[in-house]
């Protein structure tokens, strides 16, 4: 079930509403949710509720076990315990650690089984020399990617001592499966959620506020995202050896403004949902393409998925904390493995790998360069440039169409297509459009940006502009059948 169809919008979530706000106290309304979650994930695969129902029962036991293994005979300090208490502390952290270990081996075997197995199985077949590799037929499981990470966020939060262990499997299953985030995000850390799931509080305004959200994300997806993506994946169906410089120029900047407005989309209708429901998520996106580096592109791309890697794998590792160079080969890993998580292909890792060069290149000599430019508006121009370049890796299905298109973008050439056949007054109109609600508008009319994220003003201009937006998405969902999220295959 997408959030962008009739069913979703006309059926499951007024129903959903109205049953949640009737029930009576915290526990009923949770139990409603959890179910509501169950049925919304069962809904496009049936079968695959079974991966979310394990990932919660191995994670809450792996709780309890890290949990147990905290009980000391009693808290002293360090210099009056005796040696056979700080050897009995130092097996007890050993066992601790390795509870911790078996548990985020079983949740990354999980996903890598699903998402890597063929890949790696491929990749060996090519490093011994051997032909005949023949692919199991693995679909992937619509957002196994988003709740394995949520997952492994609360067991190395009860490791860390963070949060206290989750004693009750329902409050947890409900922060695992909650379906405004399970499919794509954002992923939301149990720190943050854990408090919300007994001691949130709903109000009208903050349902008012979740409408807004939510109808604001999904015009982000129909009026935007899709009418883009029909063009792109029109192009992307021609022989790419026949495309232009001007065509695949074009082709890359409208799958640029695709994948912004159809993730942001996603997540604003996520963040708008949760609302309605008394949750509060991070924020997602903070208007990247205004950005004027590659570091601070991500740290307006994908918030919550670059939060994530910063406090379980780049602190991890020593952050910035052991000098430059271990510094830079952190940030290094960190994209290696970002590129990695967003799908099992060579293009994704060269996708990691392209931005790790950047985001060190930055750190090392670049980022220096960018703050004495005195001609900022190139700093934004740079940034522009690679983050598209990224995009077209990003797209491609293997690194000889990349080689293909990198090459018609660097080199110029005519091409056998006319750009007037894709590029119509429509396409040109909303491309007009998607440029100027990309940021430059919020950035100078604040007081735009302040209203479309005001929890407590909600005028009769606001519910006008809502219900015509509705209106024209409820039409584009009637009369359209592209409706699938990009971010749905990771």
């Amino acid at each position: 079930m997408l959030f962008s169809s009739l069913t979703f919008v006309w059926f499951f979530l007024p129903a959903l509403a109205l049953i949640y706000y009737l029930m009576p106290g915290r526990k009923l309304k949770n139990a409603i949710l959890l179910i509501a979650s169950l049925i919304f994930y069962t809904w496009g695969e049936p079968r695959y509720v079974v991966l979310v129902l394990l990932s919660i029962l191995v994670n809450y036991v792996f709780g309890l076990v890290i949990a147990g293994l905290d009980r000391g005979p009693g808290v002293k300090a360090s210099d009056e315990k005796g040696p056979g208490e700080m050897k009995q502390d130092r097996k007890r952290l050993g066992r601790k650690k390795l509870a911790l270990a078996v548990c985020v081996i079983a949740n990354i075997c999980l996903l890598g089984y699903f998402k890597y197995f063929n890949f790696f199985l491929e990749l060996v077949y090519t490093i011994a020399g051997k032909d005949g590799f023949t692919p199991r037929n693995i679909p992937l499981p619509i957002g196994i990617s988003f709740y394995t990470f949520q997952a492994i966020s609360y067991i190395a939060d009860i490791y860390r001592g963070v949060k206290p262990v989750q004693k009750n499997m329902f409050r947890l299953a409900l922060y695992i499966s909650l379906f405004p985030q399970i499919l794509s995000g954002p992923i939301v850390r149990y720190n943050e959620l854990e408090p919300q799931i007994t001691g949130r509080r709903e109000s009208i305004s903050m349902h008012a506020y979740g409408i807004k959200r939510f109808v604001c994300g999904l015009a982000k997806k129909m009026i935007f995202a899709n009418m883009f993506g029909q063009v792109v994946d029109r192009i992307w169906e021609l022989p790419l050896e026949q495309l232009g410089t001007a065509m695949v120029w074009f082709t890359v900047i409208l799958y640029s403004f695709q994948i912004y407005y159809d993730f942001s989309g996603y997540s604003d209708m996520a963040i708008g949902l949760g609302r309605m429901f008394g949750f509060t998520y991070q924020e997602n996106f903070n208007f990247p393409y205004l950005s004027a580096s590659i570091s601070e592109f991500w740290r307006r791309w994908h918030i919550s998925l670059s939060t994530w890697f910063k406090q379980y794998l780049y602190i991890p590792l020593g952050g910035n904390r052991k000098g430059l160079n271990r510094t830079c080969v952190n940030l290094f890993v960190v994209f290696l493995a970002t590129g990695l998580w967003h799908g099992a292909s060579m293009n994704f890792i060269c996708w990691g790998i392209y931005y790790g060069i950047f985001i060190v290149a930055e750190r090392l000599w670049i980022g220096t360069l960018l703050d004495k430019n005195p001609y900022k508006v190139l700093n934004h121009v740079y940034a522009l440039v690679v983050v598209a370049f990224g995009w077209l890796l990003f797209r491609v299905q293997n690194l000889h169409q990349a080689k293909v298109m990198v090459t018609a973008m660097l080199v110029p050439k005519a091409g056998l297509w006319n750009l007037r056949i894709f590029m119509d007054n429509r396409i040109i109109f909303l491309l007009i459009l998607a440029v100027c609600f990309c940021g430059p508008v919020q950035q100078l009319f604040p007081g735009l940006k302040k209203r479309l994220f005001d929890e407590e003003r909600m005028g009769v201009l606001d519910v006008a502009v809502m219900a015509f937006l509705l209106l024209l998405c409820t039409m584009l969902m009637v009369s359209s059948t592209y409706q699938a999220f990009i971010y749905f295959r990771f």
